[in-house]
């Protein structure tokens, strides 16, 4: 079959919000409780349940949850924490913000995540912690993470934002208290929303007041419930705090989200498939590691990684052509410390990267893209997808041939 131009836009990815989540809305904006309420409440019970943890607290984002995992622990100016530069820049800022450091270790080359090897030469008397981020939604090796945590008296927060309904030798990710804290994010891009918000997962008892005064003015109790009949209209303020908390409007769609999650997660795992199906035989494109029983990937994100010396066109050249062709895709990611600012802190701290460097995530990072992916997304859609990649790599050797 010859190949036909698709004729509208197909982007990378779209929300699935179905008529539930409008109705749930509907019904909040109705009640008075717009804001923080009994449905934000609601939808932490059901986050609790499907994850497995005794504790996990919603907010506007997973990046002001991970901002305050840092403050819970009290992260001091100068402490180091590992983790990895193939993330969004959040994971590094997170901890810079709270005056600490990010330590760089490289990336395995065909999970994309980071290499746990690599974690021992890392390692400082300021070192503090580990977080390890489950990219694409394919789970790291969390057992050889945990056993050089435990080795050397360091805490792992997971940053699980691509990886809620992924698990990892059959517990949900952020399910495992060797873990101090996870970080879930409902961004609209993730495989479940609510349109934005976060929320940390937990195992210790302690945290859950501190952090409840974390996201809301250091108010030491459900604020909302000052409004009730029963409550009191008076607040304590205990700590300075952000103004971080999760909206019943959120809630509204969250509750029927994360229903939907799993039916959601098995859609996207045979839309994975069928695309590692279509270019198997491909030798121009390096195509993701699916995941194995002890690594259940949720497939988030399909990422792809071409071989620039085969195509004929580098990665940005490659992604630009697509898009003629009308198929979008994202970058995941362009790695942190290739940022302008990042760039200048570690060349001004060269002792926060390896000594070789970090090879396996610039070469991917150089390479990269994200092919369509959404519950949503049709075989056709497929098709064509597949369909363009293959028309512009003919097009690009065509051209490199009459150029010879």
């Amino acid at each position: 079959m010859s190949y036909v131009r698709r004729t509208h836009f197909l982007p990378f990815t779209r929300p699935m919000v179905g008529e539930e989540e409008i109705a749930e809305m509907i019904d909040t904006i109705h009640s008075g409780w717009i804001t923080t309420g009994p449905k934000s409440a609601a939808f932490e019970e059901k986050l609790k349940a499907y994850n497995g943890v005794p504790h996990c607290l919603a907010m506007n984002s997973a990046t002001t949850a991970q901002e305050i995992t840092m403050q819970v622990l009290n992260l001091q100016p100068g402490d180091e924490v590992i983790t990895t530069s193939l993330t969004w820049v959040s994971t590094l800022s997170t901890v810079v913000l709270q005056g600490g450091v990010p330590v760089l270790v490289d990336i395995d080359p065909v999970t994309l995540n980071l290499d746990p090897a690599k974690l021992e030469a890392a390692i400082t008397p300021r070192t503090k912690g580990i977080i390890p981020v489950h990219l694409t939604g394919l789970p790291c090796p969390m057992e050889a993470i945990w056993a050089v945590a435990e080795k050397h008296g360091l805490w792992v927060i997971e940053d699980a934002a691509q990886a809620m309904g992924a698990h990892y030798k059959g517990t949900k990710i952020g399910g495992d208290p060797r873990s101090i804290m996870s970080v879930y994010s409902f961004h609209p891009n993730k495989n479940m929303t609510t349109g934005e918000g976060g929320a940390i997962a937990f195992f210790n008892d302690d945290y859950e007041s501190r952090i409840k005064r974390l996201r809301f003015h250091g108010i030491d109790r459900d604020a909302w419930k000052r409004f009730a009949k029963e409550g009191s209209p008076h607040t304590e303020v205990y700590e300075p705090a952000r103004k971080a908390n999760f909206m019943d409007l959120q809630a509204a769609m969250g509750l029927h989200q994360i229903d939907k999650l799993d039916g959601f997660n098995a859609r996207r795992g045979v839309l994975f498939h069928r695309y590692l199906d279509l270019m198997k035989d491909m030798d121009e494109v390096l195509l993701p590691w699916p995941g194995d029983a002890d690594h259940g990937h949720c497939f988030h994100l399909f990422v792809l990684r071409i071989h620039p010396e085969k195509v004929g066109l580098d990665r940005d050249a490659f992604v630009a052509a697509l898009k003629e062709e009308n198929i979008g895709t994202g970058i995941h990611y362009r790695p942190a410390h290739i940022h302008p600012w990042y760039g200048d802190f570690y060349a001004a701290n060269p002792q926060h990267l390896p000594k070789d460097g970090l090879p396996h995530t610039e070469w991917s990072g150089e390479r990269l893209l994200s092919l369509p992916l959404w519950p949503g997304l049709s075989e056709a859609d497929q098709d064509q997808t597949v369909g363009a990649i293959k028309h512009v790599i003919a097009q690009a050797k065509a051209r490199s041939r009459a150029t010879r």
